[in-house]
């Protein structure tokens, strides 16, 4: 009888523990609709949890430099992709006024659109004007 009875409070405890997860998974499609990704993160098929380590979405802090260079390799892999810019000083991952050391967001933004720094400024041409 004890058997039976530490079986049946483990298979409801089971079950218990299952459903409180199952309503605490988050809804990434709903995520996805109010968090909207790049377009080539979107082709990617990248969803929260490429970027954000944290298990529950409200707890998802702020990305930093280091989170996107852990894909996009170091500030010198992403500025040498624009070193044709270097020639004119125009890099703006190479800058003059921050070399390496401009922080990601200071120009780019996943969930909302992008900025450019340097046309704060000064005045950029259109290839410059958005920012990806």
């Amino acid at each position: 009888m004890k058997n039976i009875l530490v079986i049946f409070v483990s298979l409801l405890s089971l079950a218990f523990s299952w459903s409180v997860t199952a309503e605490e998974t988050p809804n990434w499609d709903e995520l996805a609709q109010e968090y909207t990704l790049k377009p080539h993160h979107k082709e990617l098929k990248f969803d929260c949890v490429m970027c954000h380590s944290e298990s529950d979405p409200a707890d998802y802090e702020v990305l930093e430099t280091e989170n996107c260079l852990s894909c996009h390799g170091s500030a010198q892999k992403v500025a040498d992709r624009l070193k044709f810019m270097d020639a004119n000083h125009t890099n703006p991952h190479n800058s003059f006024h921050d070399r390496l050391d401009l922080d990601c967001y200071e120009c780019h933004a996943e969930h909302e659109p992008s900025a450019n720094l340097c046309a704060k400024c000064h005045k950029v041409d259109n290839w410059m004007s958005k920012v990806p």
